[in-house]
C-alpha cells in the first residue's frame, strides 16, 4: 500500500480540483489529509477524498504526523494544489525495486507563459543533480527510510530541504515520471518572477546557512 500524505491550512479554493484528479491512482491506496486549524471548509472537502486527521499548525509537524498515521510501507508526500497522472504509483514502485531509496517527480506547472518552461527545468535539474525535493515535486520515500532519517526537521520553513539532505545521505534518490501538475496560483497571485526570485533567495541564504526562523520571517515580510 501506498500512503499520500497532504498537509493543508485554508486550501478550500483548491483542494476539491486536487483530490479530484488524484483519485485515480488512490485505488487500493491511502490518502491521509492533515489539517492543521483551518478555518474554512476544507476538511469537509477532504473527507470525501480519503481520512483527516489533525495536527499543530506547521508544515514539518504535519507531514511527520501524517507520516505516524500511515499503514502504507511506501509514503508519498505532496502539496495541496498538486496532481500525480496516471501511473506516477507504478513508477513509484518501479523505482523504488530498483535500488532507489526516493525521490521526486518530473513537474508540469498548469499554465501557458514559457517562464513556467524554464521554472520546470530549473526544478527538474534541482532534483536530478542537487538530489533536493519539494512538496511541488512530491517527495516518496519507503516508511522504513523515512522513519531511519527521523522525518521532517521540526522547523518553520525548508523543512522538506533538510530533508531531502537526509535523503541523500541514506542512498540513491531519482526524478521519476509521469509528471506531478502544480497550479500556476501562486505565480499567478504574486508574480511569475516576484515569486520565483523570492523562492531562489530563500533557498539561497538557506544553504549559505542562515537561520529557518529568520528565513521564515523573511518569507512572511516578502511573500
Amino acid at each position: 500500500m501506498i500512503s499520500v500524505i497532504i498537509p493543508v491550512l485554508n486550501e478550500a479554493k483548491i483542494l476539491d480540483k486536487t483530490l479530484s484528479q488524484l483519485q485515480p491512482e488512490l485505488v487500493g491506496h491511502e490518502l491521509i489529509v492533515v489539517d492543521g486549524g483551518s478555518t474554512d471548509n476544507s476538511v469537509q472537502i477532504a473527507e470525501k477524498y480519503g481520512r483527516v486527521i489533525t495536527s499543530k499548525q506547521g508544515r514539518a509537524k504535519q507531514l511527520n504526523a501524517g507520516a505516524a498515521s500511515a499503514n502504507g510501507n511506501i509514503l508519498i508526500f505532496l502539496h495541496a494544489d498538486v496532481w500525480l497522472e496516471n501511473g506516477a504509483f507504478k513508477a513509484v514502485e518501479s523505482a523504488l525495486a530498483s535500488d532507489f531509496i526516493g525521490g521526486g517527480f518530473h513537474q508540469k506547472i498548469d499554465g501557458k507563459s514559457y517562464l513556467y518552461r524554464i521554472i520546470e527545468f530549473t526544478a527538474d535539474m534541482r532534483g536530478k543533480y542537487l538530489k533536493v525535493f519539494y512538496g511541488d515535486s512530491g517527495i516518496f520515500v519507503r516508511r522504513t527510510d523515512f522513519q531511519k532519517i527521523g522525518g521532517f526537521p521540526d522547523v518553520p520553513i525548508m523543512e522538506e530541504m533538510g530533508f531531502s539532505n537526509e535523503l541523500r545521505r541514506l542512498g540513491k534518490t531519482k526524478m521519476i515520471r509521469p509528471h506531478i501538475h502544480i497550479s500556476a496560483r501562486r505565480w499567478e497571485r504574486n508574480g511569475i518572477v516576484r515569486t520565483t526570485a523570492k523562492n531562489w533567495l530563500i533557498t539561497f541564504l538557506y544553504y549559505i546557512r542562515v537561520s529557518p526562523d529568520k528565513l521564515a520571517k523573511l518569507y512572511r515580510n516578502i511573500r
